[in-house]
């Protein structure tokens, strides 16, 4: 643990850009989406950064090969979603309670990690078509080479469907049928409009982040069929504007 905080108290001001809270991430990222969704709940203004998912050029000053990573305004540096979801928070309103205060917010942040995240990645990359669709996006981002375009599209894909595969192992049904099971069993969590109550907490963005990124891809259709979640869904994105 002390090593973990030790990792989180980094401070970098030069990776801050324009002077504004920057985010280190992958257009596609589920993660990353959970950090969009609460800084535009909050109206906070954000430069983002788009990392070339194979090498990572992007994220050579840090010690982490992984997204999203943030950088606040004053350079302090964190990389572990639920981590930055709380940061945020504490320092734009602390409007929900911090881990370890509230059992079942902690149990369904870790969800959206450990079950949801994974569950998505299952039915988003259950083949090379959906994978490669899943990829697209790369061939529009403005700062990459033609060349990492391709690498990243045609490899990417490749590798994402056996890291899809690799995913759906870890759950009894396929991945669509343990896709609705899922949702099912998160449904239960809300507590009236959302996860909060009347209002959005830590739960909420953690999981709202992890679905959002399906939208457009293999298997959304799942969320959109499903009464409760869609519902809890759609307040969300008008909640958040993302």
């Amino acid at each position: 643990m002390a090593i973990a905080m030790e990792k989180q108290q980094r401070v970098f001001p030069e990776q801050v850009i324009e002077g504004k809270p920057t985010l280190y991430s992958f257009q596609s990222c589920p993660f990353c989406f959970k950090v969009r969704a609460l800084l535009g709940s909050r109206g906070i203004p954000f430069s983002e950064v788009e990392v070339e998912p194979m090498k990572k050029a992007q994220l050579e000053w840090s010690e982490w090969d992984a997204v999203p990573v943030f950088v606040d305004s004053n350079g302090k540096a964190m990389n572990e979603s639920n981590d930055i979801l709380h940061y945020i928070d504490g320092k734009h309103g602390n409007l929900w309670a911090r881990a370890g205060e509230d059992a079942e917010q902690d149990r369904w942040m870790e969800f959206s990690n450990k079950v949801l995240g994974k569950s998505i990645v299952a039915v988003i990359y259950q083949s090379f078509r959906s994978s490669f669709g899943a990829m697209e996006y790369v061939s529009k981002v403005d700062n990459f080479t033609a060349k990492e375009k391709f690498v990243n599209k045609w490899m990417g894909a490749m590798v994402m469907k056996f890291v899809g595969r690799s995913r759906a192992k870890m759950f009894d049904e396929p991945p669509r049928e343990n896709m609705k099971t899922q949702l099912d069993l998160m449904s239960t969590g809300f507590n009236g409009d959302f996860f909060g109550g009347d209002s959005p907490n830590g739960a909420d963005f953690a999981n709202y982040g992890i679905l959002r990124s399906m939208q457009g891809l293999n298997g959304f259709d799942i969320v959109e069929s499903h009464e409760t979640v869609w519902a809890w869904y759609n307040r969300l994105q008008m909640f958040s504007g993302v």
